[in-house]
């Protein structure tokens, strides 16, 4: 056997163990899809926003609440999707802490 052969074969061998040794990303029980599908239709509602609406609208949300007016009255697409929506919320969260922040220091 010559020497080009054998690293050849032993190549051929740990690319082999590579692909088998890689974990295969996990795929999840079709009754768990089923479950986390149906979650979802039953939290949505007839109307909603979605995000890009709701960020146009944080500024607005969030000077109302500062005046202490009823967003939920107001603004209630906007509120049901931040008690919905992980990312819109941090968002207003953030924004929120500027408005005070900008708020107590220019009062």
């Amino acid at each position: 056997m010559s020497t080009d052969n054998f690293f050849k074969k032993i190549i051929k061998r740990l690319k082999a163990g590579k692909q088998t040794a890689q974990p295969r990303a996990a795929i999840p029980h079709p009754d768990e899809m089923m479950g986390k599908l149906l979650r979802m239709v039953e939290n949505t509602d007839e109307v909603e926003i979605g995000c890009d609406d709701v960020f146009e609208l944080l500024d607005q949300y969030i000077e109302l609440e500062a005046r202490g007016e009823d967003v939920s009255r107001l603004l209630p697409l906007v509120k049901r999707h931040l008690d919905k929506c992980r990312d819109c919320h941090e968002e207003y969260e953030a924004l929120a802490r500027v408005f005070e922040a900008t708020t107590l220091s220019n009062g």
